[in-house]
């Protein structure tokens, strides 16, 4: 290697310089959405099952259908909705549960094949007492695994856009006009908080685009937990705060959820491809 001294046609920290040395191998990082790939059968066929034969809608904005009058609740559109690995335990083309094991499409080429089919037998028993099919492909190696992953089984959730791929720190909006943050962005917990929430009387997003997540406290007093904080919310609230009833999030919380700005992050049009699936 030749010496040459920095200069300003080759500074120090520059590619350009000449004593410039890689070590190491490149990495690769993908965030938020899956690594590049190609869609096999048997997700193109789940794909068009869903949507051709599903009840409902989203499954957290889109209403909940009633199994004792399935036939009352048409099959949703698949306008806008996307399609998310997750599991269901579908009964009467109504989606009413997920099972143990919900397996994300790039979890699938780290699954074992005997794990998976040890999971997939318990299953199996399940469905065949709601009188559901029974998953019967045999899975011996990852090209059966992935059939599995990819198989009405498992890719068989319907998701709006923002339940689906909504961010923390950018507003979005679902069927209702709540704040929507994705499954793929938020702990699991958090997310099926979007569920069950009261949202007339409590905005469990305490005024955010979901960089704040709480709960009221059983005390009762209006006090609010805080059940998860985003690194990126200012303030340096963390899960566990107890937020007493004049703070400005615990207020913004029991005034319940309004279609006003959020606070603490800008707003942004959330693009709605519908098969786009991280």
């Amino acid at each position: 290697m030749t010496d040459v001294p920095a200069g300003p046609d080759h500074p120090v920290g520059s590619d350009l310089h000449p004593n410039r040395e890689v070590i190491g191998e490149t990495v690769t990082a993908f965030t938020d959405a899956h690594p590049p790939r190609t869609d096999s059968p048997e997700y193109l066929a789940s794909r068009r099952h869903l949507m051709a034969t599903q009840r409902g809608g989203c499954l957290v904005c889109g209403g909940i259908p009633d199994l004792s009058h399935p036939e009352l609740t048409a099959v949703g559109s698949d306008r806008g909705m996307q399609d998310h690995h997750g599991g269901g335990l579908v009964v009467k083309d109504v989606l009413v549960a997920l099972n143990l094991f919900p397996i994300e499409w790039s979890q699938g080429w780290g699954s074992s094949p005997s794990v998976l089919r040890q999971l997939v037998a318990n299953l199996n028993v399940v469905l065949a007492a709601l009188g559901e099919p029974t998953y019967d492909a045999p899975i011996t190696d990852q090209a059966s695994v992935m059939a599995y992953v990819d198989s009405t089984w498992n890719a068989n959730i319907r998701f709006c856009a923002p339940h689906h791929v909504g961010t923390q720190t950018h507003h979005s909006a679902d069927a209702n006009g709540h704040e929507a943050v994705g499954i793929h962005n938020i702990p699991g917990p958090i997310f099926w908080g979007q569920l069950t929430c009261d949202w007339p009387n409590f905005d469990m997003w305490l005024g955010t685009t979901g960089t704040l997540a709480g709960a009221p406290s059983p005390s009762g007093d209006g006090s609010v937990v805080v059940l998860h904080a985003d690194p990126g919310h200012p303030g340096g609230l963390r899960a566990g705060s107890v937020l007493p009833p004049g703070h400005p999030s615990a207020r913004a919380a029991f005034a319940g959820f309004r279609a006003t700005p959020r606070a603490t992050s800008p707003s942004s049009s959330l693009a709605n491809p519908s098969e786009a699936r991280p």
